[in-house]
């Protein structure tokens, strides 16, 4: 029977973990990168839970699973999240270099189009000097 109340128990705790863990999960699969150590708290409480429900009321056993549960939860959600930052900040930095170079360009083309305008003036004000001047 003790065997029964042990199984019973450990298939709360993974019940337990389940159910806490399915909303951290939920805000992964949205795209979302949540706040950091979300994933952390979940795990702990996670295991803290399943800690309780596999050794009963032992501190030690909720300590352990606590921090087994936070390590975890730390591997899984949170450095997914840290990593989706981090390509978020790199992507955002790309764009911008991208703008950067893109106003650079249309700058250098304004330039070289008022240079252009420019020497096309000062050839049509040369043409108009040499046929007002007399011939002779």
């Amino acid at each position: 029977m003790t065997r029964l109340k042990q199984i019973a128990r450990v298939r709360a705790a993974i019940a337990l973990m389940a159910a806490i863990a399915a909303p951290g999960l939920g805000g992964c699969e949205t795209g979302g990168t949540g706040t950091a150590g979300v994933g952390t708290v979940a795990g702990a409480a996670a295991g803290a839970g399943a800690g309780r429900l596999l050794f009963g009321n032992s501190t030690t056993g909720m300590l352990i699973g606590a921090a087994a549960g936070g390590l975890a939860g730390n591997m899984t959600l949170d450095r997914e999240a840290e990593a989706r930052r981090q390509q978020e900040t790199a992507a955002a930095q790309d764009a911008a270099m991208q703008r950067q170079l893109d106003f650079e360009r249309q700058a250098a083309l304004q330039a070289f189009e008022v240079e252009r305008e420019i020497e096309e003036r000062q050839l049509f004000e040369q043409w108009q000097r040499e046929r007002a001047a007399p011939q002779g």
